[in-house]
């Protein structure tokens, strides 16, 4: 294998301008670095990353956490698109990424296998959950980190979908198409995201005067079978002609549980999603959904935690609030 030292050699240059060179520092001039890095391409050269980081104190290693299991990762596409969007920055940036799936015993495996992690530069965690250990833990610790979805920690950057104002949005929208006996399935109460859709939910209603009735929520748990089971509860308890429902996977089950009822969609019962997740659109009937930028969610997340390790901006932690639309289709117009 090519060392270091060999190449600083070939290009009559010192060990350490091959070292800035790699770690793309600007203390370089441009006609250097270019030779350098033509001696590197042409002789195959991979950095030692032990070695690296020994020197540096950086990996360039980023840690992703993902409150789910292995399956889990697989049937719900909102975590595999959120972290192709992680990757693709890392990528572009040189980073490389690890995965960490922490389902189940969520917060002993946090505990053991993150907060006394030392390979990695910083972690984003792609999860809302209200009062997490884990961030603490990683506040005590000093850990950088951006965390995917609303976050109240003052220290903590954080990157999340308006979930309010579209909740508030897919509301508005059944009650033009003439819907006025609006029911919802909710997702994870101990999750900021399904608190925020509820609260739009209830938002949407109050300005349009309509009642808000406990027995028109039911509290799902963003997996297609709660989405059935809730429904399901809703439809032997009363009657409703709009449901909202705070994830695509939830809604898959819903329309399944309206159509055993011998109900039709959106003839009978209308619904609203949460998400628009490729599958929505393929869906028979194609679910009308509030779009949320999954991948843009991933891939801003990674910038924001990049510019805080390399010290491009560190002042502030960023709120960023991403916008939601509406798309509409099959399960809220007739055909």
């Amino acid at each position: 294998m090519t060392t270091i030292n060999e190449i600083a050699q070939i290009a009559g240059v010192s060990r350490s301008t091959v070292s800035r060179v790699i770690n793309h520092d600007p203390n370089v001039s441009n006609r250097t670095r270019v030779k350098v890095q033509a001696i590197i391409d042409e002789k195959g050269y991979q950095p030692n990353p032990v070695a690296r980081s020994l020197m540096t104190g950086r990996s360039r290693v980023l840690g992703l956490v993902i409150p789910t299991s292995y399956s889990s990762l697989y049937t719900d596409p909102f975590f595999s698109m959120v972290a192709h969007g992680i990757s693709s920055t890392c990528t572009v940036n040189n980073y490389t990424l690890m995965l960490w799936l922490l389902e189940p015993d969520y917060e002993k495996r946090a505990n053991s296998n993150i907060l006394n992690n030392r390979l990695i530069d910083g972690i984003i965690i792609a999860s809302n959950m209200i009062d997490d250990p884990l961030v603490d833990g990683l506040i005590q610790r000093n850990v950088p980190m951006v965390q995917i979805g609303r976050n109240d920690h003052p220290e903590v950057s954080s990157v999340d979908a308006d979930n309010v104002h579209g909740s508030a949005m897919a509301v508005r929208y059944l009650v033009r198409t003439g819907r006025k006996r609006l029911a919802t399935i909710t997702g994870n109460m101990d999750l900021y995201s399904g608190y925020d859709r509820l609260i739009g939910f209830k938002r949407g209603l109050e300005e349009n005067h309509l009642p808000i009735l406990e027995e028109h929520i039911a509290y799902g748990d963003y997996t297609e079978e709660g989405g059935y089971v809730q429904t399901k509860a809703l439809l032997s308890r009363t009657e409703f002609d709009g449901l909202f429902v705070a994830s695509d996977m939830m809604s898959f089950g819903a329309i399944q549980a309206i159509q055993e009822a011998g109900l039709r969609v959106p003839e009978d019962i209308a619904v609203v999603s949460f998400d628009d997740l490729p599958a929505a659109a393929r869906h028979k009937p194609a679910l009308t959904a509030i779009r949320q930028p999954i991948h843009q969610m991933g891939s801003i997340a990674a910038q924001t935690l990049i510019d805080q390790l390399e010290s491009k901006d560190t002042a502030t932690p960023k709120r960023i609030i991403l916008p939601t639309e509406l798309v509409i289709r099959e399960t809220t117009i007739q055909p």
